[in-house]
């Protein structure tokens, strides 16, 4: 990294959770953001308000799209090698 830029920016790193990442990441994606933009709008409103805002939220929409994938997540998948296995599978009461 050049001196130049080290002066122009600094890295902020932190300690996540690997889940809540990409949980976060999910909803940050989807609103259209990256996670530096988001970190940069975080520093800002707070140096602006002097609190920190807890107020970042997705439509009802967005968060039922969020609640069926994490669903999607832990449903187990089966591999269905035979049209027998997939006659079978779909009769499953």
């Amino acid at each position: 990294m050049s001196t130049a830029m080290s002066k122009s920016k600094q890295r902020v790193q932190a300690n996540i959770d690997p889940q809540l990442k990409s949980d976060a990441e999910y909803i940050i994606d989807e609103v259209g953001l990256t996670p530096t933009a988001v970190i940069n709008g975080l520093y800002r409103e707070i140096v602006a308000t002097g609190k920190i805002p807890l107020s970042f939220s997705l439509t009802p929409e967005q968060r039922a799209d969020m609640a069926v994938r994490q669903a999607s997540e832990k449903v187990p998948v089966r591999k269905l090698r035979s049209k027998k296995e997939i006659e079978d599978f779909f009769n499953e009461d």
